[in-house]
């Protein structure tokens, strides 16, 4: 026992022993950092103060315009690769068949899935009549659905209005009323093309074939909507139980790409355009956004002082941009971000006195007025001020820049 006790104190002053001499050795080696327990080497590595460059990848790579964008797309279409998922046509009788058995069919998947459903449409063609609905193009509303339905012979009544989605749901409810297949494709697009069809879906002799291209495209249904099924309950007396959908969901997975649904889209909305869909000020509508070559063109039709005037606010413009601080240039994307670099309005017509290009008030407003006009030059109140107006162009810094170059290229 006492040989035990001995052997264990002699192996714990070794250790001990072993211990001090590598922090003493560490220490004379500077590295005694490298020993320090996890949790202080943390807050040691925390404690540090993080250093972040100040360039920004906005600023070293300008924006693409609009016309650039479409540009840059044009080329890359040339070039894609679209992969080819094989489909069986035999799936046609399969979902006729379903469509006969009471069921509404709701496609999803990654892809456009336009070219197979207009095949599957000439399938059924045979058996009925078809109307096939664009919800994806903006223009399309419940009130052109309802005037194609009424080309079927017999829905159309003596009015020279289109009918409405009831008279539309008991014409097909009868026994002897021919059977219409609705073709939607991107429903989701929709909503309210969504909600109208719901009124139509339980009808015994409406059938719908629709596609969804949206990952949240279900939240569009409710549980009870869903749940609902055709049968022989179908009357105008109860037209609330006769709203429902009566989906059953397959995958249609094309990975084709999105041509036809994506020709009306707006492709300068996407983030690292220069410009925004939404307009820009209330008080000064413009049809679009402003691009180089709109301003360009505007810029060509007016007068020599006007010109001057629109350089003069442009180089104030950009004077403030280039004394703010970089993170706020860099933030301001929209048109609406720009206000901070504008220009007041009584600063404006000091400086265009000084230049002689307006000698008073009546002048300047009349200058400012073409490019308002156009939306070359907007304005807002100022915050924190009684009236006080702001004024600036909707420009990138890059963009200004850029348009004021050419301004004085024309010039010289």
């Amino acid at each position: 026992m006492d040989s035990d006790e001995g052997s264990e104190l002699y192996a714990s002053d070794v250790e001990h022993n072993y211990a001090t001499n590598i922090f003493k050795e560490s220490e004379t080696d500077g590295l005694i950092d490298s020993y320090k327990p996890s949790f202080d080497a943390y807050f040691t590595h925390a404690s540090s103060r993080t250093r972040t460059s100040a360039n920004v990848f906005s600023q070293r790579v300008v924006p693409l315009s609009p016309e650039e964008h479409n540009a840059a797309l044009v080329r890359a279409s040339a070039h894609a690769y679209t992969p080819q998922v094989p489909f069986d046509s035999s799936s046609f009788k399969r979902w006729a068949r379903e469509l006969d058995e009471g069921f509404n069919l709701l496609f999803y998947g990654l892809g456009s899935k336009r070219g197979i459903l207009n095949d599957f449409a000439k399938h059924v063609s045979r058996r009925g009549h078809v109307v096939v609905v664009n919800a994806f193009h903006p223009s399309v509303t419940v009130r052109d659905m309802l005037a194609s339905i009424a080309r079927v012979p017999g829905v159309q009544s003596t009015s020279t209005s289109a009918p409405t989605q009831e008279r539309v749901a008991e014409h097909f409810a009868s026994s002897d009323s021919p059977h219409l297949f609705l073709i939607v494709h991107s429903l989701d697009r929709s909503p309210k093309l969504a909600r109208a069809i719901s009124s139509l879906a339980l009808s015994p002799h409406i059938h719908i074939a629709a596609s969804i291209d949206r990952l949240n495209a279900p939240l569009l249904f409710s549980a009870s909507q869903l749940a609902a099924r055709k049968g022989s309950f179908f009357s105008s007396d109860r037209a609330t139980k006769n709203v429902g959908y009566g989906w059953l969901w397959h995958d249609l997975t094309t990975l084709a790409p999105y041509t036809s649904e994506l020709a009306f889209a707006d492709r300068t909305s996407i983030s690292g355009a220069s410009s925004s869909r939404a307009r820009v000020d209330i008080n000064n509508p413009v049809s679009g956004p402003l691009t180089e070559t709109a301003a360009m063109h505007v810029l060509a039709a007016v007068t020599a002082k006007a010109k001057k005037l629109f350089s003069l606010l442009a180089a104030k413009q950009l004077e403030n941009a280039e004394s703010s601080d970089v993170s706020e240039v860099n933030s301001a994307h929209s048109p609406q971000d720009q206000q901070h670099f504008g220009l007041t309005y009584d600063a404006l017509f000091t400086l265009a006195r000084d230049a002689f290009i307006a000698t008073n008030d009546t002048a300047l407003r009349a200058l400012l007025g073409e490019f308002r006009d156009h939306g070359l030059v907007v304005s807002a109140v100022q915050p924190g001020t009684s009236g006080g107006e702001v004024l600036w162009i909707p420009l990138r810094k890059e963009r200004l820049s850029k348009l004021v170059g050419n301004l004085d290229v024309d010039a010289t």
